[in-house]
């Protein structure tokens, strides 16, 4: 059975069924309302919650497939310091999960995502983040289709790793070497 709050008097991430807040975007989400029917101008509507939760959560892995896998670069990139109190937001979700904000997050299973959503909705949703029991995001979870509820495996772009470090890098030590056997020639 679905559970909706959709348009009831609960704070705005409830009556969107959308706990994450996620904003307005061309983004074909599972279970998206369409703008045109869409009373909320600034944040996306789902059906029920569980499709409000599963586009979180898509997002969340999404950003941490793109080499967003630390809680600061995480929540950075989810709330932006231009709409929110970023820093605290990354404080709170990092004390929840139990790492620095800095620590890269390298087991990502449905055991943390489960930690990492409920994290933040406490923030998203304030008390109303209870009425959202663990068993709803677990659904979501394994509505996502695509990965394994038991080992959520994120991919990183190894290309662009090597673009970014060992490039760089390599062109140093060429410098190096280079102007050494050109100074002792």
């Amino acid at each position: 059975m679905s559970k909706s709050y959709l348009n009831n008097h609960n704070v705005r991430g409830l009556r969107n069924n959308n706990p994450g807040n996620l904003i307005r975007t061309n983004i074909a989400w599972q279970g998206k309302i369409p703008h045109g029917t869409n009373p909320d101008k600034q944040f996306e509507q789902f059906e029920n919650v569980y499709y409000g939760l599963r586009a979180m959560l898509k997002d969340l892995i999404n950003d941490i497939n793109k080499g967003k896998n630390t809680v600061k670069s995480l929540i950075s990139e989810y709330a932006p310091p231009s709409e929110n109190d970023t820093n605290a937001y990354i404080n709170s979700v990092a004390r929840t999960l139990g790492v620095s904000p800095t620590q890269k997050l390298t087991e990502i299973n449905a055991s943390f995502l489960l930690k990492l959503v409920r994290a933040i909705l406490k923030v998203e949703l304030g008390n109303a983040h209870t009425e959202l029991k663990d068993s709803d995001i677990m659904k979501a979870i394994t509505m996502l289709g695509d990965v394994s509820t038991e080992k959520l495996t994120v991919t990183i772009d190894k290309l662009s790793i090597v673009k970014k470090y060992l490039i760089p890098t390599l062109i140093t030590i060429g410098l190096f070497f280079y102007s050494y056997v050109t100074i002792t020639l």
